[in-house]
């Protein structure tokens, strides 16, 4: 049962059997106080980790009390601005807060930072999201047989040469920086970790619906993350007057530093040994993502969260007292805002330890009242039963509208466009079958479509039949007035490299001149109505296992203009959706698709694509389900 809907009655007559309301986008019952709609707020979208990372780092060089980030992982050695050139190719992490902290950029004033990551003892060991951290670096181990063992247990007594190679210096850098950190060697500057709480995240799987394995099951629970990623600048300060933050979907590791233009290589984002690229092209692959910058009432909501998870958490710093009433934020958070237009913004969360799942209860809202198009971009697109939802709702709505006296041959089509990436490990490739199938896209997924269709008594033919078969699918959407396209990004190599030198006269394989733009995205826009952004995935991990945090937002001209940015960079400047209005969303729609068609195209002939976009598809396939 649906419990986030704010009924309403509204007296008709049969001779005049309608009305006028207006859509809640946003979560407005009971259920939800804890996560109330705050009123007064300037909200910016930042795209990429160029733009996000630059401003970022101007706000925390001007912060004068307190800076307070909460991460999934964090690379001390991360350049947030970034030249050519061998690392360091600018400021780093590192740098940057152990310099603020001492006060350099507050005329010698020392300023507050706090630091909680998340660290789990068997997710960091696969996922490396603290390089450095509790372990010396590869230069000094080395050093261990020349120096003696214990200097390899104690790599900070000195006497160690100082490492000539970039990757030795890296990671030195590193290692040295949280050995500093964890020994409150770093004046004004605290580190804390934080990792799933198991009991909790158990708690909260029971409570979710459909079948899970005891492999899927015991990884989320062994393995939940804490994978907000926030940050609070000098909330205190003046009563708030001057207080700025951030949610976002960015990580504080060097991965996702990347340009709009997403080039095919790009010699700042660095090399692939700096971060996680196992694509084979030179260099860092390319990354798209968001961060959104927030003023105004919305922060007492973005440092409950973080007090809360510090005071939960484990190491230096001793705990903040600083109390919340988020229904009555302090009057100086608005300060900066006067005579500036104001927003709507909700911070939703996932946070197993608090049972929260306003995320979740969020997306199931706003995507009820999706009428002309429901557009999404997500590092993950594995929650079927949240697309088995947008067709229930879309369900009552027609039948709403046919109850109204109007006729089905005017119903307006809903257009669903999903952009993701290829799924991260091959385990993922039956959940994303499961949602792609139920949006009619079962073929982007040819050879697990075959294995499900020749398995049907097995559990993923089963889980199949519980969408429907295809041609059922098919006959829903296209009863439903229900449109949909599965997308990717991909960039072209302008310049024509290949994996390794070319000889004289012969150009790289059509295949080599095509790399994939990793999207690390969580963006919703529905109807140039409403947008969230933040951390949270499309599946189960981020709807009830790891810990997230959102922004939402109701602003027609916010959303409006972020839809035209990203449809535009996608499509080559060419594709925005215009004003936004029914009609010009239904051409660019059909638009997109020509579009992918001829990218797909000029791929298989190595040509010159426009724009990013093209078809999804994935020809992998997996028995075993992960999450």
């Amino acid at each position: 049962m649906n419990t986030t809907q704010q009924a309403s009655t509204v007296p008709l007559s049969q001779s005049h059997p309608r009305s006028r309301g207006s859509a809640q986008w946003l979560l407005e019952s009971a259920e939800d106080k804890d996560c109330p709609i705050h009123r007064y707020n300037r909200l910016q979208m930042l795209y990429c980790g160029e733009q996000a990372f630059a401003r970022i780092c101007d706000d925390i060089r001007r912060a004068k009390d307190s800076v307070e980030i909460i991460c999934w992982g964090f690379d001390p050695a991360m350049e947030l601005e970034r030249g050519t050139g061998a690392w360091p190719r600018g400021e780093t992490w590192g740098d940057l807060l152990r310099d603020v902290a001492a006060g350099r950029y507050n005329e010698g004033k020392p300023v507050q930072v706090r630091l909680l990551s998340w660290y789990g003892v068997i997710g960091s060991a696969l996922a490396h999201n603290m390089p450095g951290y509790q372990q010396p670096s590869d230069y000094e181990q080395r050093q261990g047989p020349m120096r003696g063992e214990a200097s390899v247990i104690r790599p900070d007594a000195g006497g160690m040469p100082d490492p000539v190679a970039v990757r030795d210096r890296r990671d030195f850098f590193n290692a040295s920086w949280y050995r500093a950190a964890e020994a409150g060697a770093i004046p004004n500057l605290s580190l804390r970790v934080r990792d799933g709480d198991m009991r909790a995240v158990w708690g909260s799987l029971e409570k979710e619906a459909g079948k899970r394995s005891f492999l899927e099951t015991a990884g989320m629970v062994l393995v939940a993350t804490d994978h907000q990623k926030s940050i609070l600048i000098d909330y205190e300060y003046e009563g708030g007057a001057q207080a700025v933050g951030y949610v976002m979907g960015l990580n504080a590791v060097t991965d996702y530093w990347d340009t709009e233009a997403h080039l095919y290589h790009d010699p700042r984002r660095g090399e692939g040994w700096e971060g996680r690229t196992e694509d084979g092209r030179p260099g860092l692959k390319p990354y798209q993502d968001y961060a959104c910058r927030v003023e105004g009432e919305a922060l007492v909501s973005i440092s409950k969260n973080f007090t809360d998870a510090w005071n939960r958490a484990k190491g230096k710093g001793g705990p903040l007292a600083r109390t919340h009433d988020v229904h009555q934020p302090p009057p100086g958070l608005c300060a900066a805002l006067k005579g500036v237009r104001s927003v709507n913004a909700q911070i939703i969360r996932t946070q197993p330890e608090e049972n929260d799942k306003s995320i979740q209860r969020l997306y199931r809202q706003a995507s009820s009242f999706a009428r002309h198009y429901l557009y999404v971009e997500n590092q993950y697109f594995q929650y079927e039963p949240w697309v088995r939802q947008i067709k229930e709702d879309r369900r009552h709505f027609v039948e709403w509208w046919q109850r109204a006296g109007q006729s089905v041959d005017d119903l307006p089509n809903l257009h669903v466009m999903v952009v993701m990436p290829t799924p991260e490990l091959p385990q993922m490739v039956p959940r994303t079958y499961d949602a792609v199938r139920s949006l009619g896209h079962g073929e982007s997924m040819p050879n697990q479509d075959k294995l499900v269709e020749e398995d049907k008594s097995g559990t993923l033919g089963q889980s199949a039949a519980a969408v429907g078969s295809k041609e059922d699918v098919a006959r829903e959407l296209d009863g439903l007035g229900i449109r949909t396209l599965v997308g990717t990004l991909w960039t072209y190599d302008h310049d024509w490299r290949g994996r390794a030198p070319l000889k004289e006269g012969v150009a790289p394989t059509m295949a080599d001149r095509y790399r994939e733009i990793y999207i690390h995205s969580k963006l919703m826009v529905i109807d140039d109505a409403m947008l969230t952004v933040g951390s949270a995935n499309l599946n189960l991990r981020s709807m009830a296992v790891d810990a997230e945090m959102n922004v939402a937002c109701d602003d027609p001209v916010l959303s409006a203009e972020v839809r035209r940015h990203v449809w535009g960079r996608h499509t080559g400047g060419m594709l925005d959706g215009g004003g936004g209005s029914p009609r010009e969303v239904g051409n660019t729609f059909g638009k997109w698709i020509k579009l992918m068609m001829a990218n797909a195209f000029e791929r298989t002939n190595g040509g010159l694509p426009t724009g990013f976009l093209f078809p999804f598809r994935d020809e992998r396939v997996s028995r075993t389900r992960l999450a």
